[in-house]
């Protein structure tokens, strides 16, 4: 019998026999492996009980606890730290495009940040105003004895400044949650993708992720961050991976659009929400299993199929999941673990950590807060949300939803912020109803005031155009899926 570490072939019409090398795996990198495989997957990973049977990973316990210390009495610092970095993003766009100083020039991480286009340096200005408008209580316009507005200017003031139905929402709820998630972040995705984990799991299941999404073995570590951390973790890791040369733009694009769940604790907050928490358990293995069926479903359409399936420009393939024949899998799995590993350094993770703090809060933040706010108050100020979703009114009564045309906007309501359709289901309507569309509004997946602005933001190949296209197709393949298993669970007498 051949050894399955040689090779035979014919030089000169003779047969010769070349064994192939074998996979030496370094003691050091193996060791740092371990380590730092252990510590990332405990933090990212590991679901530990925080409670009334809910189940949280150690980051999320890490940034629940530091939201309530950045409580001072009735002082909010997140806010407060959110805006410093909004008002040093407005400033050194002005500074960079007006005075052009060498601290800025000479620096290309600073450069980059402060040189934007012209789109960005408007966004920074309106999340400046906004930011200000909010935290200060200021407004403008005319309003009535009551409070309410009274002409244009007014109405358009109370929208910047609401705190459900506008601006409030974006500076009160959701920048301050991501500020933390974003202080804790940047320094911990190093130990999922510095230390070789996601080699070692990439090759161990390569050939079952590969056939089912299409994508590389290492995607499941995302849709694991994502699962029990939060969808901007899931997206913050593959953006990273992707710039690295890890992950194709269509891989990039397909892990994000598609497995960037709203986290298992943030789910059960949308069920208290709408009032369906006493059957929480089957309503989120409804939601497990429609975002299963659709992550092997829309690989294979248009638009996700047809993106560019090439690496970042200038970036060399990093990625090696492939396993000779003869070779041992998990030996393949610990040597790329502990190459990965062995050329790590303490100096790679801090500046890797700083370069995302900048990014997010300098970046990203001013992004959120400005888009979050225009598109609210293009709901509130204009039927454009009404008329755009009346073809989905028109589904949700041919798929027999109670008050179908009468909730059809929630259905496209969450493309702008993943709470949205919560607030606007409440819980006093139809149970049936609340049970679907808040299901639905998980499944989305595509959230633009979080997931969606990180994709923008990144190097994949998703335009805004494409982003709503694979939210509505999203929406479409998943209504009729989530009210068949509603009708079967009703049916079998579970709801």
């Amino acid at each position: 019998m051949e050894n399955p570490m040689e090779r035979s072939q014919t030089v000169a019409g003779q047969t010769t026999t070349t064994k192939k090398p074998d996979l030496v795996i370094s003691q050091k990198g193996k060791t740092k492996f371990i380590i730092g495989a252990i510590v990332g997957a405990f933090l990212f990973l590991m679901p530990i009980p925080v409670g009334d049977g809910v189940f949280n990973i150690p980051l999320g316990v890490a940034i629940s606890w530091l939201n309530g210390v950045m409580h001072v009495g009735d002082t909010d610092i997140r806010v407060w730290l959110a805006y410093s970095f909004i008002i040093i993003s407005f400033l050194l766009t002005i500074v960079g495009y007006i005075f052009k100083p060498k601290f800025i020039m000479n620096n290309e991480a600073l450069k980059e940040v402060s040189l934007t286009s012209p789109l960005y340096a408007v966004t920074r200005l309106i999340a400046f105003v906004v930011m200000t408008m909010n935290l200060f209580s200021l407004s403008f316009g005319s309003f009535d004895a009551e409070g309410n507005p009274a002409n244009f200017l007014g109405r358009l003031s109370y929208f910047i400044t609401h705190p459900w139905d506008g601006g409030g929402l974006m500076v009160f709820e959701l920048i301050t949650g991501l500020t933390t998630i974003f202080l804790l972040l940047a320094f911990c995705i190093p130990l999922l993708t510095e230390f070789g984990l996601m080699e070692f799991i990439g090759v161990l299941i390569k050939k079952f992720v590969n056939k089912l999404f299409t994508l590389p073995g290492r995607a499941s570590v995302d849709l694991a961050a994502s699962w029990f951390g939060s969808s901007a973790v899931s997206v913050m890791l593959t953006r990273t991976q992707h710039e690295k040369g890890y992950y194709t733009g269509r891989e990039a694009a397909t892990i994000s659009a598609n497995f960037a769940f709203v986290s298992l604790p943030f789910s059960l907050v949308i069920a208290q929400t709408v009032g369906v928490e006493s059957h929480f358990a089957l309503w989120y293995l409804m939601v497990s299993v429609v975002c299963i069926i659709l992550g092997i479903i829309t690989p294979r359409i248009w638009p996700l199929r047809n993106l560019p399936d090439n690496y970042v420009l200038g970036v060399e393939k990093a990625i090696d999941e492939e396993v000779e024949e003869g070779q041992s899998r998990f030996k393949k799995a610990l040597f790329l673990a502990s190459e990965r590993a062995a050329i790590t350094k303490p100096s790679h993770i801090i500046k890797g950590g700083l370069s995302g703090w900048m990014g997010a809060f300098f970046d990203l933040f001013p992004v959120i807060v400005a888009w979050g706010t225009v598109a609210l108050i293009l709901h509130g100020m204009t039927p454009f949300i009404d008329l755009l979703s009346r073809p989905m009114g028109m589904f949700l009564e041919l798929l027999q939803v109670p008050g179908g045309a009468e909730y059809a906007p929630i259905t496209v309501i969450g493309f702008i912020d993943m709470f949205l359709p919560a607030i606007f289901l409440g819980s006093e309507t139809y149970f049936n109803t609340r049970f679907i569309l808040s299901a639905l509004s998980i499944v989305q997946i595509i959230y633009m005031a979080e997931t969606g602005v990180l994709i923008l933001k990144s190097k994949m190949p998703l335009g805004l155009g494409k982003l709503f296209i694979v939210f509505i197709m999203r929406t479409i393949l998943a209504l009729p899926l989530i009210v068949l298993l509603t009708h079967i669970f009703t049916m079998i007498g579970l709801l």
